[in-house]
């Protein structure tokens, strides 16, 4: 689950530009499912120097493209360290790639490297030749920095989008857990292919002040993707922050909840919605309950979807609900995940201990 700070929406649509990783499909060459082209490293600023690719063959390969001058590369650093010590010693290669382009020197790059200490615990490479950032940067058609590329144990792309994306991470674990599906995959790079243009439309709209018209258009974006996390939250920001208006919300959820009620995914994230963004100052507990019963009822089977209602719940001081679904969502997470779920849920129950503590005078 992401966090946000309290930031206007003309942010928050940069944010979503960067986090899709959008590509257009007019600009790419290379495609989920093509071979990995070379890797050119001139110099390593940090970590063992390797030839990326035949060096690491059967490993899952990730390269994150950054650079000193780029804030949200900055951003990202201590969320790549902790993914790469989460899996570096699973089967998982984590190097940060950068290059000459837009005027930056090898001394630069080494200089911010060294300030960084731990924070940027991970190798480090430096391509003086650029040839690095035209094969995987404008070949996958990315708009810009930071980006990723995710490389199979087989050699071939596999993702590719901005690092914060969930689906980066869950590809990662499919592919050390040999459970990748490569046409799932290409159904999702399609699926972001139709979602650039949508983007774009939504920053004009917003440029324009054009609240019902963002609507229409985070409509069409939940059309084509029902659990997609920034088209509900844009929703939710408009109609509560810039519309002012619950009785519209209300409406939205409902029809949310015909529509993909039997979706647990969907229904998760919409509870959580109610109760934990920052940007919106007026909760809804009563919808958030609402619409995490229907990821009850409909019997969720799915880690991710239970750990948020268990959050849910959790708000709202319902800690045996809390307990009972992080319970569930232990059973089913994957081996990756089970130490932190079952941390959270060891968390719950303490709460729980401790609830019974409470005294009050008088």
């Amino acid at each position: 689950m992401q966090h946000f700070d309290k930031i206007n929406i003309s942010r928050i649509v940069l944010t979503l530009a960067l986090t899709l990783g959008l590509t257009s499909a007019a600009q790419a060459q290379l495609k989920v499912g093509d071979q990995a082209p070379p890797v050119t490293v001139t110099d390593w600023v940090k970590g063992k120097p390797m030839d990326i690719l035949k060096d690491n063959k059967g490993k899952v390969i990730v390269l994150e493209f950054w650079a000193t001058w780029c804030a949200p590369c900055i951003q990202m650093i201590p969320s790549n360290t902790e993914l790469y010590q989460r899996y570096k010693d699973k089967g998982m290669v984590f190097v940060g790639m950068t290059d000459s382009g837009q005027g930056q020197q090898l001394s630069s790059v080494q200089a911010f490297v060294g300030q960084q200490g731990d924070r940027m615990d991970y190798p480090i490479a430096f391509d003086s030749t650029m040839k690095t950032d035209i094969a995987y940067i404008q070949g996958t058609g990315a708009m810009g920095i930071p980006h990723a590329v995710v490389i199979g144990k087989d050699g071939k792309i596999a993702w590719f989008g901005h690092p914060l994306e969930p689906m980066m991470e869950a590809t990662i674990k499919d592919l050390l857990m040999d459970k990748f599906d490569p046409n799932k995959a290409a159904e999702e790079a399609a699926q972001q292919a139709k979602l650039a243009p949508l983007l774009n439309d939504f920053n004009f709209a917003v440029q324009r002040g054009d609240w019902d018209k963002c609507l229409e258009i985070t409509e069409k974006m939940l059309a084509i993707d029902p659990d997609n996390f920034d088209a509900m939250r844009f929703n939710v920001y408009i109609m509560m922050e810039e519309q002012r208006s619950i009785e519209k919300l209300k409406s939205w959820v409902q029809t949310m909840m015909a529509k993909h009620g039997s979706n647990t995914q969907t229904m998760a994230i919409l509870s959580s919605l109610m109760l934990a963004m920052p940007e919106v100052t007026d909760r809804q507990p009563e919808l958030a309950i609402e619409v995490a019963n229907k990821v009850l009822t409909n019997g969720a089977k799915d880690a991710e979807s239970l750990q948020l209602v268990a959050q849910t719940f959790y708000q709202l001081g319902l800690v045996d609900s809390a307990i009972e679904a992080q319970a569930k969502a232990v059973s089913l997470t994957d081996q990756f995940d089970k130490e932190a779920a079952t941390q959270v849920l060891d968390f719950f129950k303490r709460c729980k201990s401790a609830q019974s503590k409470i005294k009050f005078s008088g």
